[in-house]
Parts: structure tokens; sequence; C-alpha cells
């Protein structure tokens, strides 16, 4: 048996009370993000009017069930954030209140990377790019109120990936998507439950091992060439001879699927090797078709024998898949990562990437493509 316990308390933390009737459906956690929207059920008429029930106000919600037992609190923490929009309704003869709660990682998109007045950070010599992660979450932390955020020295890996760049009037989210393009291949970053921010690679070994008819029986297979890239065309905007004016290519990808280019403009990249690092790391996660799992894993309290604790899995985790036929076997490899874990109480869907699909994620969050205005004034050839 599962119980949940949601609590509410003020920005600063100050325990106000526990919502006692409400209930939620599920919630997604998500790699290069955190925790996603939760829509809580209030329980309560449309006319409630408890002081508790304010924007801003922070969530929690815990469950208690067989695998907390041990633990010193006898609960554990599956979700955090703010209320950052509620609805009281009425249909027909029913009538409620429906509270929507945002992860506490969606505020940094909501305020520019700042020390004081200065928003200009210019890393130039170079740097491992997870010091400039580390510098960004120091200033985060310095700069925001009640931020909930915090890292450790476990929790912001070193990457080893080096570069020279300039940060002028970035949000802090876009400041990170920025760093993670710098970053080697199979590195992600993500803010879990308790506000803990995680830059790092994915792992090495399975965290994770699904067996089939045992922690699930349906899975899902998608495979497409769609969002394959091959070939960049990058130009960091400037004359000769400060130009950077580069095309790179996976000759072998190429050869299997057409060439398949994206155009890169990024007028901040200080020299050759930082262009290296984001054109490279592009090119080897989208070379590939994207191969990608979808599979339901029950929980061990509605069947202990064929359960799994879905509590324990993260995104950023890694799994393997066990128990098919031999002909079925080869669809999988080992050590793939999950990306996205949508939960409910008794369930959860994980998203598992075999080959990344990032192509259209990195285009919206990381990309400047050369439209007109940015391409005009380009230089006639590139090199290579």
């Amino acid at each position: 048996m599962k119980n949940i316990t949601i609590r509410v308390s003020k920005p600063d933390g100050t325990f106000i009370t526990n919502w006692d009737n409400a209930t939620f459906e599920n919630f997604t956690k998500e790699i290069n993000a955190g925790l996603g929207v939760c829509e809580i059920k209030l329980g309560e008429k449309f006319d409630y009017q408890g002081s508790e029930l304010k924007l801003g106000n922070t969530i929690e919600i815990l469950i208690s069930d067989k695998e907390t037992l041990d633990l010193p609190e006898g609960y554990l923490l599956v979700y955090s954030g703010y209320i950052s929009m509620y609805r009281p309704w009425v249909k027909g003869k029913k009538e409620g209140i429906t509270v929507f709660v945002l992860g506490h990682y969606t505020k940094l998109a909501l305020d520019v990377w700042k020390n004081g007045t200065t928003t200009t950070f210019d890393y130039d010599p170079k740097e491992d790019v997870s010091v400039m992660f580390a510098d960004l979450m120091d200033r985060y932390i310095a700069e925001t109120t009640n931020s909930k955020l915090s890292y450790t020295g476990a929790t912001i890996e070193t990457s080893g990936a080096e570069g020279v760049y300039l940060f002028e009037m970035k949000t802090y989210r876009e400041a990170i998507e920025k760093i993670k393009s710098m970053a080697p291949a199979n590195w992600f970053w993500y803010v879990d439950e308790l506000g803990l921010v995680y830059f790092k690679v994915k792992p090495t070994t399975a965290t994770h091992t699904f067996v089939f008819k045992q922690h699930f029986s349906e899975v899902k297979v998608e495979r497409s060439m769609e969002k394959i890239r091959n070939a960049m065309l990058f130009w960091n905007g400037e004359d000769a001879p400060d130009d950077i004016y580069k095309l790179y290519e996976d000759d072998a990808s190429i050869l299997q699927f057409g060439r398949r280019l994206e155009t890169y403009f990024d007028y901040k990249v200080g020299d050759e090797a930082t262009a290296d690092l984001i054109a490279n790391k592009f090119i080897e996660e989208a070379k590939v078709p994207a191969v990608k799992v979808v599979c339901e894993i029950i929980d061990n309290n509605e069947d202990a024998v064929n359960g799994y604790d879905i509590e324990s899995i993260q995104p950023g985790d890694t799994c393997n898949f066990k128990g098919f036929d031999e002909q079925f076997a080869d669809i999988f490899e080992e050590n793939m990562l999950i990306t996205k874990v949508v939960y409910s109480l008794n369930k959860v869907i994980l998203t598992v990437e075999v080959h990344k699909a990032g192509l259209l994620e990195w285009q919206e969050q990381t990309s400047r493509k050369v439209e007109d205005s940015y391409s005009s004034g380009s230089p006639t050839t590139y090199t290579t």
C-alpha cells in the first residue's frame, strides 16, 4: 500500500499545512530539464479560500510504502515545486480546484545570468565547461531569493572539454544550454526533486535491469532517420582574418544516409577549438538514426513478485532490457539512457534513447540558425 502526503509551505520554507484530500495523476521528469508540471486535484469546493492557496507557495509530494520503512523519516520526497496557477471550476453538479505546480528548475529561464548588475561573462582564456556551469549556478544561488537549487562537487562532474566563449545577457537556462552544447557527447544536466543540480556524463554501466514479463509486459521501439544530421556548416560571424567558417562532416553517415546538413551561427565563439567542440559533439549525437524505446514499468507495491521500485528510477540513469527471445534481443543495446520518466503512483512510463534523438531540442534551445540577417556578409569559402 502506498500513501501520499502533499505538503504546502511558504516560499521561504515555512510549513503551512498538508493537503489531506488532494490527489494527482502523474508528473514528468526529464533530462536537460527537471520536474515538469504536476496537476493537483485539491479536493475542495469551487469557493475554497484557504490561506495556503497562494501563487508562489511551495509544494512537496511525499510517499510512504514498504520501500521507505527503513528511511529515517519513513517517507520519500518524489516531487517539489511551486504553485504557478490554480483554477477553480464548476461542471454541472461537480466542482473543485485544480492546482498547477512547476518544478523549481523552470525559474532558470526567468532571470538573466548576473553578478549584481553585470550580465557579461567572458571565458577567455579557455575554461572547462563544467567550471562555467558551476560559476553559473553559484550566481543563480547567490542572486535568487529562495532559489531551492544546490549542487556539490559530485553532482557537477569535470568534463575535460575547454571552451572560449562570451556570455552576454543570457538567461540562466539559455547559458546552460550553450554550455551543454560545448560538453562532450552523452553529457546532460538535470534538477531532481531535492533541488540538486547535475551536470554529468551518461553512466558507463546500467543502473537498472528490467525483465520482460516481470517488470514490464509491453514495449514500443521507434527508429527514425528524419533527425539525422551528419554535416554542420559553422560560422562565427566574423570577417577574415578572425572568421571561423568551417564544414564538419561524418563520412560514414553520409555514405549510408546521404548528406544532411545543419547550419549554425554563433558570434560568441572565441576560437576554432570551441567551434570544434560544438560541431563535433552535435554530429556525434545526430549522425545515426534515432532509436527510442517507450516502456511501462509497474510498481512493486502492486505486485511484489513482478514489480519494480519505481521511485528508484531517475532520468539520466541507464538500463538494460532482459528476457526477450533471441530474435528480439539484438534490438536493444546495453546500458541505454533513460531520458524521460512519467511518474504515477503505481507505474512509470519510461522513454529510453538508444541513440539520442535530440535535433529538434538542440535547434530550439542552443542553435542560432543562419537566417538572412545572420548569414549576410559570410565568408565566400569555408575550411575543412
